[in-house]
């Protein structure tokens, strides 16, 4: 009998200047050649409250995500931010590549070990610069990763030898597993970058020392 794995999506939105995001990225996961099998919208902002999402009574940051995700038991995860949003065969080529404890996205970086660790420094690669799945030492979030289930629960083995990390959950997530960047060449299979509204965890001043920081730790 043909096994279809089942795939959630769980999308985070916290940002009230992205509210309006919300619709367009659920409509566009719908039409993509490959559909997810259920999709979790969780508002992480209690001023806020959505219709059909689970909504917090406090901001638990990015990483609360990861185990509202394990709600919906699903062989794979798909994890988007509001500020992104998928193209007709976005999910279809993160399906296409899914492989057993491994962490995909379409951003990562190679460490530059002659220098020690330097984050901003860091090798990048991108997915529409390869034509093959590329192993890096770390995925930048960019909004979107694709995990396997046992990929997620190994994340929190590592968390539980870490203090005092922050948000920078994707590295944790990523740097517990094997990651690669997967390619998508083809405009259809990448992602869209929508307008952040001028808000964003990443504008704090210290956001790269913050993550220069966890992968220190992580290594």
């Amino acid at each position: 009998m043909f096994y279809r794995m089942k795939v959630t999506v769980v999308l985070l939105h916290y940002w009230l200047e992205r509210t309006g995001h919300i619709k367009k990225i659920i409509d566009a996961l719908k039409a993509g050649t490959r559909k997810p099998d259920k999709i979790i919208v969780f508002n992480n902002n209690p001023a806020i409250k959505i219709d059909g999402a689970i909504n917090s009574n406090q901001n638990y940051h990015g990483r609360a995500r990861y185990p509202i995700a394990l709600l919906e038991p699903s062989d794979y995860y798909y994890f988007i931010d509001d500020d992104m949003n998928v193209r007709s065969r976005t999910l279809e080529n993160f399906v296409n590549y899914a492989e057993k404890g491994c962490c995909l996205g379409y951003r990562g970086k190679i460490l530059k070990k002659e220098t020690g660790y330097l984050y901003e420094h860091a090798k990048n690669i991108w997915a529409s610069t390869i034509d093959k799945p590329k192993k890096v030492d770390l995925l930048v979030g960019n909004g979107t990763i694709f995990v396997c289930r046992s990929a997620l629960l190994k994340m929190f083995k590592t968390e539980e030898k870490l203090k005092n990390l922050g948000r920078e959950e994707d590295l944790i997530l990523s740097m517990s597993n094997n990651s690669k960047v997967i390619p998508a060449i083809e405009a259809d299979k990448y992602i869209v970058n929508l307008k952040e509204k001028g808000v964003g965890y990443y504008l704090q001043k210290n956001h790269l020392e913050l993550r220069e920081a966890a992968v220190k730790i992580l290594r």
